[in-house]
């Protein structure tokens, strides 16, 4: 099978008021998780899938994180900007890159918290072997509010075509979508070929009057395209809210060793302070 090259592709626009007061300040993509910024983290989990190339779409008061990744040479990676004027949802924010990105992509939201790292390449690899228009990372969940939902036609090997979509659907608009009492919803995690654009350029506004990702790829499925989905063998957080900071915080210091993480921490303080003299 021919290796297919990927252009990683990370939406940091957001303005993250579920974290205010930190995000007035502070871009929330910069809350540090044991000393690395989850946009690091988001770094991290592209150059896994082997992706170098790496734009990454930003919008007012995000100077701080710019000032951090720099070039993302730092992060053996090479990260350019795209600069998203107003925000119009994620769907918005991932067409600001359509007139850079040709080829097959990985779309991976900033705030996403995804361990282990390597999660990303399952979904690499199903998008390689099926080349649906998108593949989709999605995890088990209990209740559908706030989510994205996708139903599958089939599940095999944790992973199956998609059937339909919707974005925060009440629990009533839900329950279709419903399989053995659980809930698939998107993680912030997507493959794409670069011809979803066009979809998303024809969606029609839908929550909060915003241009939803969701919706984009249900266009899609209607058209007659495919779409694929893969289950998260690992974990995700969404390091937008409080609680789900904190729940992670707990979760690294309960499953890692620190004194590994110091090591990294250091060798990196150590690696930048040399370029930088």
């Amino acid at each position: 099978m021919k290796k297919t090259e990927f252009i990683g592709l990370i939406p940091a626009a957001g303005e993250g008021t579920r974290m205010y007061p930190f995000s007035r300040a502070v871009p929330k993509e910069m809350y540090p998780i044991l000393g690395k910024p989850v946009i690091e983290h988001c770094i991290d989990n592209l150059r896994e899938g082997g992706i170098k190339q790496i734009f990454m779409i930003v919008g007012h008061q995000k100077g701080a994180l710019m000032d951090y990744v720099g070039d993302g040479s730092f992060y053996g990676v090479n990260v350019a900007y795209i600069y998203q004027l107003k925000r119009k949802g994620l769907g918005h924010a991932i067409l600001q890159a359509e007139e850079w990105i040709k080829k097959p992509f990985v779309t991976l939201l900033g705030d996403s918290f995804i361990e282990p790292k390597k999660e990303i390449q399952n979904l690499m690899k199903l998008h390689t072997e099926k080349r649906p228009i998108a593949t989709v990372l999605l995890f088990k969940v209990n209740t559908p509010v706030g989510y994205g939902i996708a139903k599958f036609k089939s599940v095999e090997n944790n992973s199956g075509p998609i059937e339909k979509l919707v974005e925060k659907p009440s629990l009533k608009e839900a329950e279709e979508f419903k399989i053995n009492d659980e809930y698939y919803a998107l993680c912030g995690a997507y493959a794409f070929e670069s011809r979803i654009f066009d979809f998303i350029r024809r969606t029609r506004p839908g929550k909060k009057r915003e241009i939803q990702i969701t919706d984009s790829i249900q266009l899609a499925l209607e058209e007659g395209e495919r779409v694929y989905g893969v289950i998260l063998n690992g974990k995700y957080l969404d390091i937008g809210k409080w609680h789900t900071v904190f729940k992670t915080e707990k979760r690294m210091l309960d499953t890692i060793d620190i004194d590994d993480v110091i090591k990294e921490r250091e060798e990196m303080t150590d690696r930048v302070i040399k370029t930088l003299e």
